[in-house]
């Protein structure tokens, strides 16, 4: 369960605040000690909550999974509790410094001393955060130089700044411009030309600006020396019978080495209260170290979205076997066992974190401990729905009662949190089940018992058992289970004079599809193959359009098109032949051809994973040919990647982009169907009900408002029933399925009959943070 952890400090909004001095004391509790920093002297009380959530609060809520970088809502202070001309509202886990009582330093102030890796790292978490933001109205804040504050390698916001207006990334390229004069050596090429891209607005949205961050990081990261050092231990606890938590690598083992599939920790939590809770931590550390080995990781070889999406796999595979067993022995109810997960996997410059349930992760640095991972509790969940201040949520029924772990229902209902994290200092990651966690014992303990295996006085071994004791002593009332994993990261001694060193200046959006170079080669490591060579400078400038071969392509194009237009609106033939080729070509506005049309070559076929965004809807072509060559309505899409199971969808029926993911075999996307015909609906086919968990344990699907129901038709349409393939089965609303790019046709556009206004109504991504 989330704890509630007092934070003494506090930033404050609101009217009210602008007539208090330092030094008075409001409401009888709140000491200003400066502008607009207050201590809460009673920090044991409840502070007082809203009757209403305003809609200057909602952003704040609906960000909670972002705690990392974003204030949350305390409490509030109201003008009749005050005395005072307004309300006061109460911002914690705020940039800071307790110790000074002063704000933590602005990002732009801090930038002129980074390192390069440093600062890409900041710039990354910027560009992470700048669809989130946009979602909810506040990217405004991405653009407000004061708002962006930093402790060490992380970037705090101040408080959130609502937009007037939508900003874009013209403007965030404008900004981070402005700093191109402080910017290290290594990279100030590289930013120069990002900066240029956003403002042509060749980069159109986040995803594309954290991946040419992305291939930026790769290539400075391999200027360090890594190494990993992770210790495990589990402990029965003073109070249970027997042990329940399972970990690896096993208890009391202590590994070294370098990032890679090896450089891996995971720790679960058998359900309490659960029979067979053991047996499903146990289980699911087999699966998992199974789905681990098959992974393959090559340090030239930097693919995220692909080892996301394979850690994703990995737990939905662990929560399957689960259930499975689970079926099979006709568990029921409380009877049926599950597990929690928290799992970190070093490679290259980044650590990863896997997630479902309310173990934890705390990525600690020099500066500061932080909790990287949000329980999967009905008290989060009510918060990230804008329900509820955390504290008000706290005091619900159950608020600490689990939304899902692994094993309770089938992995369609299930959502496992994946996050990655650029390394650029020494750090220390902790993964723990809630025996320690509980009480805050991790925010009490840190500075003095992890805090020093960063400067070598205490080693992982000791802190682990350290940390063990502490469980015991001061909690003492459950199972306890710790990952200690210690990452170094030393820039090369030679790397300090690679002062004109520049990264590889980036292709325009345009024509990146097809380059892994980009990616891999940092000129292939600027070394000689006797390794005594001096590294090379790298300093590579974008061509000049104007006398480019391709420049002149479009000027011809533009030309052919202009008259192109003239034909079609002046010379009646010429624009009735133009429709009907394109109607027998591409169909309707926002369709998806099947994958068998004869129109459709694969010469022509647009990226998916550059064209079509997550969130995008999509409507299925009501007629297309099917695979035998006659006139069908179905379209087809495989279960899961790499097998043969093949889904059905009717004609007429409109899907969701819910995720894109590279394999060796090409390029995918995860349709999610939103809504489909009732005339091909059937009662009889709609997805079995979660099983009943006492009311307890229900997968978050049934208790989000924010995801529809689809009501079907009474009864199905004979013809359609009678044509399908006994080998498929229909997908229902809710339901996803995998299609390959070069099997279909996807219009890039809304479909028409579509409100854009109506996006993320088919999933909810606050709901499930990585449904996106």
């Amino acid at each position: 369960m989330q704890n509630s952890v007092p934070k003494h400090y506090l930033w404050a909004l609101g009217e009210g605040i602008k007539t208090c001095r330092p030094g008075d004391l409001i409401a009888g509790r709140y000491l200003l000690k400066r502008d607009r920093i207050l201590i809460d002297t009673q920090p044991e009380l409840l502070p007082e909550l809203p009757e209403e959530i305003p809609n200057f609060v909602t952003p704040y809520l609906r960000l909670f999974s972002h705690q990392l970088h974003v204030p949350q809502v305390y409490g509030l202070v109201s003008s009749k509790a005050s005395k005072l001309s307004g309300d006061i509202w109460l911002l914690e886990n705020g940039p800071i410094v307790q110790v000074s009582e002063s704000l933590m330093p602005e990002l732009a102030s801090s930038w002129k001393e980074s390192s390069a890796m440093r600062q890409l790292n900041w710039l990354w978490q910027i560009a992470q955060l700048w669809q989130p933001c946009i979602t909810y109205g506040v990217a405004s804040t991405l653009l407000t130089r004061e708002l962006l504050r930093v402790e060490g390698p992380v970037v705090r916001f101040l408080e959130l700044q609502p937009d007037r207006k939508p900003p874009n990334l013209s403007e965030l390229g404008k900004l981070w411009q402005q700093w191109l004069d402080d910017a290290h050596p290594a990279i100030v090429n590289f930013l120069g030309q990002l900066c240029q891209q956003m403002i042509a607005r060749q980069v159109r949205n986040g995803e594309q600006l954290i991946g040419q961050l992305d291939k930026a990081l790769v290539k400075c990261g391999r200027w360090y020396d890594r190494t990993v050092e992770i210790a495990t231990g589990t402990d029965v606890g003073r109070s249970r019978a027997h042990n329940e938590d399972a970990c690896y690598p096993p208890s009391g083992t202590v590994l070294e080495g370098i990032p890679g599939a090896e450089a891996c920790a995971i720790v679960c939590d058998g359900i309490g209260g659960q029979d067979g809770g053991e047996v499903a931590s146990e289980l699911a550390i087999s699966v998992l170290r199974k789905k681990l080995q098959q992974v393959v990781l090559h340090k030239d070889i930097y693919e995220p979205l692909s080892l996301i999406s394979k850690l994703e796999r990995a737990a939905c595979a662990a929560n399957d076997e689960i259930a499975d067993r689970n079926d099979s022995e006709h568990r029921q109810g409380r009877q049926r066992m599950g597990t929690t997960l928290v799992m970190a996997l070093a490679h290259l410059h980044e650590l990863y974190v896997a997630h479902v349930g309310d173990s934890r992760a705390y990525w600690i640095t020099r500066t500061g401990c932080y909790q990287v991972t949000l329980d999967d509790d009905v008290a989060c969940r009510e918060v990230r729905l804008g329900y509820a201040l955390y504290r008000d949520a706290l005091e619900q029924v159950a608020a600490g009662a689990l939304i899902q772990a692994l094993g309770i229902t089938s992995s369609t209902t299930l959502h496992p949190t994946v996050q990655r994290f650029p390394v650029d200092e020494d750090c220390v990651l902790l993964l723990c089940s809630d025996g320690l966690s509980d009480k805050d014992r991790v925010e009490e303990c840190w500075e003095t018992e992890i805090l020093p295996i960063l400067d070598g006085s205490i080693g992982v071994a000791a802190a682990r058992d350290r940390l063990i004791d502490i469980a015991n002593t001061r909690n003492g009332h459950d199972n306890v289970t710790i990952g200690l994993i210690h990452c170094q990261a030393h820039l090369r001694e030679e790397g300090n004079t690679f002062t004109e060193l520049s990264i590889a200046a980036l292709e325009p959006i345009e024509t990146i599809g097809d380059s892994e170079d980009v990616v891999t080669d940092l000129n292939d490591r600027n070394t000689a193959d006797d390794g005594n060579s001096e590294p090379k400078t790298e300093i590579l400038q974008l061509p000049d359009q104007s006398k480019s071969p391709f420049s002149l392509f479009l000027k011809i194009v533009f030309l052919l098109g202009l008259g192109g237009v003239f034909a079609y609106f002046f010379i009646p033939p010429v624009g009735r032949a133009i429709d009907t080729a394109g109607d027998s070509i591409f169909g309707k506005r926002g369709v998806i051809d099947t994958p068998s049309s004869p129109k459709t070559t694969e010469k022509t076929l647009p990226s998916p994973i550059q064209s079509l965004e997550t969130g995008s809807f999509v409507e299925i072509k009501s007629s297309a040919v099917g695979e035998s060559g006659q006139e069908s309505d179905r379209f087809y899409l495989l279960k899961k990647i790499g097998e043969d199971v093949k889904v059905t969808i009717p004609g007429g029926s409109v899907l969701q982009v819910t995720k894109k993911q590279v394999e060796s075999t090409g390029n995918w996307l995860e349709l999610k169907v939103c809504s489909i015909p009732q005339i091909v609906a059937s009662p009889s086919s709609k997805p079995k009900p979660n099983k009943d968990f006492s009311g307890v344990f229900k997968p978050e699907t049934n208790q989000s408002p924010a995801v529809p129901t689809t009501t079907s038709s009474p009864s199905p349409s004979p013809s359609v029933k009678a044509n399908l393939p006994v080998e498929t089965a229909k997908l229902q609303a809710g339901e996803t399925g995998w299609i390959q790019e070069k099997d279909t046709v996807l219009k890039v556009v809304y479909n028409p009959v579509l409100n854009p206004n109506q996006q993320g109504k088919c999933i909810d991504s606050d709901a499930y943070p990585n449904a996106n």
